[in-house]
């Protein structure tokens, strides 16, 4: 997930990959990219639970907002 970042002061800070981890560098400093996302993918529990989503969004198994609230407040959720 390399990417590139644009400063206030218009300096481009890019990311870069050392040691199959993602870096960025600002002031001479390294910094290691944390993505918490990664966690989630590790984890077979909730990488069940995308992909049973991403099936039900395929699938047209959605509600919207207001069909969700309303759910609610009849007590069906």
């Amino acid at each position: 997930m390399q990417f590139s970042l644009k400063a206030p002061d218009g300096t481009v800070i890019e990311s870069y990959l050392k040691n199959h981890k993602e870096f960025i560098q600002i002031a001479g400093m390294e910094y290691e990219v944390y993505s918490p996302v990664d966690e989630f993918d590790s984890d077979p529990e909730i990488r069940q639970m995308i992909e049973a989503s991403e099936k039900d969004i395929k699938e047209g198994n959605v509600y919207s907002a207001e069909e969700m609230v309303e759910a609610i407040k009849r007590g069906e959720l």
